[in-house]
């Protein structure tokens, strides 16, 4: 038995009118959809007064990337108030924009990697899910010179404890920035945001202007168990040891450590330092 073939008829849209008019579920309607806060709002507004950012709301960017982190940095009211086709519009010109300008990158210290950050931005705005915690830092770091801006980067996790030591889980994590702050320009903005893009700390009226308060915040997240990766001060041992010994707390015994430590140790410092000088 053959199957009758299919015959397709063209329609006015007066006609296709008409015979909706005898649909039988025509005055059907859909429930009204209730609209909550999601729980990464929630969670993300517990990490930031937990560490001490008051005054900071976490602000989640959809779609997710590090487009829309930099849309929203531009004017986070009107990026709150955009539809998602505006979103979507917008990011796609804003990739465009930041690809033509990595030849900007090509006498950095970024010039081997400009080829690659290119790639990166259109995987980002492709919403790939195959980028690596490296990728990440490699774009911050570019965009430092693409929109002026510096960047203290949050890779937070939650800490489980078990039930037989009556503890709560925590957050905790790392932080990393875009470059070393021994190096960034006074006259740019600095911006809280996720590592992997999810949010970002958008300041109100309350805040207290980022570079100003990290020399307090940065300590408190330390003490919070957060694993800070400071830079490192470049030099010899002997050139090291004898900015070391400046410091009030230096110790003789001090002179046995090792190069490694002793250019962290400064690197803390002397970025502490660099904070203090932007109160």
């Amino acid at each position: 038995m053959t199957t009758p073939k299919k015959v397709y008829h063209n329609y006015r849209f007066d006609e296709l009118i008409a015979f909706s008019e005898h649909n039988p579920h025509r005055n059907r309607t859909l429930s009204p959809i209730e609209i909550s806060v999601s729980h990464r709002a929630k969670a993300n507004d517990t990490l930031l007064d937990g560490l001490g950012l008051k005054g900071y709301t976490a602000t989640d960017v959809q779609p997710t990337g590090i487009l829309s982190i930099l849309l929203c940095m531009d004017d986070p009211m009107a990026y709150s108030l955009s539809s998602p086709a505006s979103r979507t519009q917008q990011v796609m010109d804003l990739c465009t924009h930041l690809q033509e300008k990595t030849d900007e990158l090509r006498n950095g210290p970024l010039m081997r990697k400009r080829k690659r950050i290119y790639e990166l931005l259109g995987a980002v705005y492709n919403e790939s899910t195959l980028l690596e915690e490296k990728d990440y830092l490699d774009l911050f770091h570019a965009m430092e010179y693409l929109v002026g801006a510096h960047f203290i980067l949050m890779k937070s996790t939650v800490q489980e404890k078990t039930e037989t030591d009556h503890e709560t889980s925590s957050l905790a994590g790392e932080l990393f920035f875009s470059s070393s702050p021994l190096l960034w320009k006074r006259d740019r903005p600095i911006w809280a945001v996720d590592l992997r893009c999810h949010w970002m700390a958008v300041p109100t009226h309350t805040s207290v202007p980022l570079a100003s308060y990290a020399a307090q915040w940065l300590p408190l997240v330390e003490e919070k168990g957060w694993m800070i990766h400071w830079p490192e001060v470049e030099g010899t041992k002997t050139e090291l040891v004898e900015q070391a010994s400046a410091y009030p707390d230096w110790k003789e015994t001090d002179k046995k450590l090792t190069k490694e430590v002793l250019a962290q140790r400064l690197g803390k410092r002397q970025t502490l330092q660099w904070f203090k000088g932007a109160a």
